[in-house]
């Protein structure tokens, strides 16, 4: 076959590939061309996330079946983990024999085999957390695949296949039969120094949130003091999780926006209240500027009013930052969406 390399996504618009959604007030909506360019089998690139039984028999220099007991003898389900490690050896199993098995790498080698320029499509082979490590790791003009390895115990909610369907969507991506998604990204910068794009969120607050967070927000040309136990600022793709959950006391309505939609939006987490009282009825008055929309070009400035326990971090605590009192803040949607292939087995 002649070797077609896949056009570079770096003309991307950020739109609705991810179907019909409610656009908040003061969000602007834009549409997104798809890639259909073939991508050739060693073009591709398998990025495998290592089972938990697997990771701990290297941790502690023991054999699988003595991890197993160790898991019983804690009382978990060594069996259920064992499972799941048999079902994730048996998906790279089958990478491995449907490319090659130079093909299929560990997380610890991507960078040096992206040194190459070879590869165009990265796959990853995990779950969801696993997916939110490789996204921060593919570079411009690569497109990512997340393939869920174990269909049985991970819902995998960002993943648009499972490893049993990765040989028929190779099929179609070959040919050219899939789409491209651009998944809207956040950007973080403490005191100037950038941190790394963010794929599901980035919260502000203190490591221990139990405790009070205090920080001053500018947003749209106003000033606030606000105190609450931190700041969740979400991409579409986050919006699902943790967003959702934590706005709850803003109303019970869906509060999830497609991936691909091109804005983000932030909000307090259990934020300090004041009451009024009316009519012998007491209610708690919310303070200004508890949830947000953030589009393109704007930018969220944060400055923290914590001690040294303060921190930001993305998704999900990785490459946590301190955030410590007078440290500032910025958040902006990274101008570069996170390329995301969606095989047509799949749509």
């Amino acid at each position: 076959m002649m070797k077609t390399a896949i056009a570079p996504p770096s003309s991307l618009d950020f739109g609705g590939l991810a179907g019909p959604a409610k656009t908040p007030a003061g969000a602007v909506q834009a549409s997104a061309p798809s890639l259909e360019t073939p991508i050739l089998l060693d073009e591709i690139l398998v990025v495998a996330k290592r089972s938990r039984l697997e990771r701990d028999a290297q941790k502690k220099g023991l054999s699988e079946e003595a991890v197993v007991g160790l898991y019983e003898a804690l009382g978990e389900n060594g069996l259920s983990i064992l499972v799941s490690h048999l079902c994730q050896s048996q998906a790279v199993t089958l990478c491995r024999d449907t490319l090659s098995p130079e093909q299929v790498i560990r997380i610890e080698e991507l960078e040096e085999r992206q040194r190459s320029g070879r590869y165009k499509l990265i796959v990853s082979l995990g779950g969801d957390d696993f997916f939110k490590v490789v996204s921060h790791r593919v570079k411009e003009g690569q497109v990512l695949l997340g393939v869920n390895s174990d269909p049985r115990s991970s819902r995998g909610a960002l993943l648009p296949i499972t490893f049993e369907q990765l040989p028929e969507a190779l099929r179609a991506i070959t040919m050219g039969e899939y789409r491209v998604e651009p998944w809207t990204r956040l950007r973080l910068t403490v005191d100037g120094k950038e941190c790394g794009p963010a794929t599901n969120e980035i919260v502000l607050g203190k490591r221990d949130f139990r405790l009070m967070s205090r920080h001053l927000l500018e947003y749209r040309g106003e000033k606030v003091l606000q105190r609450s136990s931190g700041i969740l600022i979400s991409t579409g793709v986050g919006s699902t999780g943790w967003f959702s959950t934590a706005g709850l006391y803003l109303g019970a309505e869906d509060r999830s926006f497609p991936k691909s939609a091109p804005y983000a939006r932030f909000e307090l987490r259990e934020p300090a209240v004041t009451f009024e009282e009316k009519d012998g009825v007491r209610r708690p008055v919310l303070p200004k500027f508890v949830e947000g929309i953030l589009n393109q070009g704007e930018v969220l400035r944060v400055t923290s009013l914590n001690d040294d326990e303060g921190i930001a971090s993305r998704d999900d605590s990785m490459d946590e930052v301190a955030f410590r009192r007078g440290a500032v803040a910025e958040i902006s949607l990274d101008p570069k969406p996170l390329c995301i292939l969606i095989p047509r087995s799949a749509a």
